[in-house]
């Protein structure tokens, strides 16, 4: 693997290789959990709207609720 310093391509010592793989792998980890959260986030909000609904409450109600 190579990296630019000062305009030229050098070759990256073991340790760079192994320090940029451990952050492109730590990187993609943490994508996956804002995603994952994200998800649930809106699951936990429809699911919420539901549960408003089957208690009687309309659209209009529920959206005077959370603003």
């Amino acid at each position: 693997m190579k990296k630019l310093v000062n305009y030229d391509y050098v070759d990256m010592t073991p340790e760079e290789i192994s320090q940029k793989e451990k952050d492109e792998a730590d990187d993609l980890i943490q994508q996956k959990e804002r995603i994952t959260a994200d998800e649930k986030k809106t699951a936990d909000k429809a699911s919420g709207n539901q549960k408003l609904k089957d208690l009687g409450l309309t659209d209009d109600e529920i959206a005077a609720l959370v603003s």
